[in-house]
């Protein structure tokens, strides 16, 4: 079939003609971008990228300011199993670090700046890297970018995948996306679970929702450690959100109210302020009434940073102009979600349980173990990127696939999905319910946990679901955001009753899950996952072993 680079399916029919593929890759961030863009190389092969929006200007990968860790892999991996308490696959954590510096060489190569932030660290520039990519994608004949293209649903036909569901946004129209391989590369769950998170930096929602997970779940791949939610300190002020890029400005020190000194030696904690026994510091103090908490920087010196990076410059002047420089300001801060470990369950390769489905990204689970460190999130994306669109290619010139052969009920998904723009009695916005759903999760499904709370988490999670029946939307199909929102929190709610039943069901403590109930590890068995399957039309639950084959817990 003959490659055309455009934005959108060609037909006017009311069905679109299904596209053809060797590899679909569902998500534009950076292990999309990258992903696409390593298995374009195999010049025979049909690559389709679908997004939602357009590549660099949508998603969490433009709004991250690209710290990567970069020392040896023996350091990298000692610091990611340790902090993440054994739960990391270390295969897959082994892989990583020592794929990381052949990654950034190869960015390198490309033309992408990689700047040095002190002796340990990088940043690589997430919108000029997409933009960069971007244009190489759009330039090769064997690529076809689907951007404001919305999958909603993977088809499997027997063991493997074979397409995907899609709906056009700017023309509201259905089609078939067909193909050998996919990659799932649609980021993470933290932004929109939650009422405050670190995912929308500049105030806009970065729709970091869980539906890759969820699509992944529903057709029969396996997810692993959703409980393992990470928490970090916000800026309670949604203006003060840019901070962010003022990494020092996380150092404290941390006062109450009171002005006293909650924390004032972050180095004293592995991870810093990604540690989940600082952050339980904080919500204990928090809940002891002394709040609110404040950073406050006034008067602290610290050592002038060289900012090669325009974008860090700008950033900066960005937010003295506000009147919120910390280090003239002091800054109330919250705690909000961050990162979720857990993700679609795969290996080193990238394969997930299901033939010709990769992942790669924050989709992933297993990788971090139940702490992610600062700076692994931009190493996964892009050691991972690069191996999912190597493996899916791989596996597409290996198993051709014929056209027809994604059986799929169209009919039935758009009856589903047109239900939403139905008008009727007592109906409730998606915005509604994803409010409803958020303080849940915060009030039982936070910091610290318990038995009795995550059992009234999972039964108001099912009054939610239930409620989805009536969610609707106004009745327009071209670019209706609101008829998104619904679309994708169907998928969400998903995402939420797995966390919550998958907490219940882990009964110890480790990392960012921390239950009140049973404070310390299960050291009656090995490091277990939490595994959660879609089977028989319900969520089942079990245990499989972590892979440990380098380093045991003591």
């Amino acid at each position: 079939m003959a490659a055309t680079n455009t934005s959108h399916p060609k037909s006017d029919t009311r069905h679109s003609a299904p596209y053809q593929c060797d590899v679909l890759v569902i998500g534009g961030g950076g292990a999309g971008a990258i992903a696409a863009f390593e298995a374009s190389r195999h010049q025979a092969l049909k690559i389709i990228v679908a997004c939602k929006g357009p590549i660099g200007q949508s998603g969490l990968t433009p709004t991250g300011n690209g710290g990567t860790i970069f020392s040896s892999a023996e350091e990298m991996f000692e610091q990611m199993i340790t902090a993440g308490d054994f739960l990391n696959d270390q295969p897959v954590a082994w892989f990583l670090v020592n794929e990381l510096h052949n990654a950034v060489e190869q960015l390198k190569e490309f033309g992408i700046s990689v700047w040095p932030l002190g002796p340990k660290a990088v940043s690589i520039h997430g919108v000029e890297t997409l933009a960069l990519l971007r244009r190489e994608l759009v330039k090769r004949p064997n690529v076809d970018l689907l951007e404001d293209v919305l999958i909603t649903r993977l088809i499997r036909t027997g063991e493997k995948v074979s397409g995907a569901f899609a709906l056009n946004l700017s023309t509201g129209k259905f089609f078939v996306i067909e193909a050998t391989a996919i990659i799932i590369t649609t980021g993470g769950t933290a932004g929109e679970l939650y009422p405050r998170t670190s995912n929308n930096p500049f105030g806009v929602p970065t729709d970091a929702s869980g539906t890759g997970h969820a699509m992944a779940y529903l057709a029969g791949a396996e997810l692993v450690d959703m409980e393992l939610m990470q928490f970090v300190p916000v800026p309670a002020n949604p203006q003060c959100l840019n901070l962010r890029f003022f990494p020092e400005f996380w150092k404290g020190p941390y006062l109450n109210r009171h002005g006293d000194i909650v924390e004032s030696d972050l180095g004293a904690y592995l991870g810093e302020s990604y540690s989940p026994l600082f952050v339980r510091k904080l919500f204990d103090e928090l809940q002891k009434g002394n709040g609110p908490i404040y950073v406050d920087r006034r008067g602290v010196t610290s050592p002038d940073q060289t900012l090669p990076i325009k974008s860090m410059k700008l950033r900066r002047k960005f937010i003295k102009s506000l009147g919120i420089d910390p280090r003239e300001n002091r800054v109330e801060i919250a705690l909000g979600s961050h990162f979720c470990m857990g993700g679609i369950r795969i290996n080193e390769k990238t394969e997930t349980t299901i033939p010709g489905l990769y992942a790669a990204g924050e989709v992933m689970g297993g990788v971090h173990g139940a702490v992610r460190l600062a700076g692994y999130s931009f190493a996964q994306m892009i050691v991972f990127g690069f191996q999912a669109g190597k493996e899916a290619a791989n596996f597409a010139e290996e198993n051709l696939q014929a056209p027809g052969s994604a059986s799929v009920d169209l009919a039935h998904e758009e009856e589903r999905l047109l239900r939403f723009l139905e008008t009727r009695k007592g109906a409730i916005s998606a915005s509604a319910l994803r409010k409803r759903l958020q303080q849940v999760m915060n009030d039982y499904l936070f910091v610290v946990r318990d038995k009795s709370g995550i059992e009234k988490a999972i039964q108001e999670i099912g009054a939610v679901k239930e409620a989805t029946s009536r969610m609707s939307v106004p009745a327009f199909r071209r670019f209706n955001l609101e008829w998104v929102r619904a679309i994708e929190f169907s998928l969400m709610i998903e995402c939420a009753d797995i966390i919550a039943e998958s907490a219940l069901f882990r009964k110890e403590s480790r990392g960012c899950h921390y239950r009140a109930d049973f404070p310390q590890w299960d050291t009656e068995q090995p490091p277990q996952h939490t595994r959660a399957i879609f089977q028989d039309g319900r969520l089942t639950l079990d245990k499989v072993p972590v892979a440990i084959d380098r380093m045991k817990p003591a």
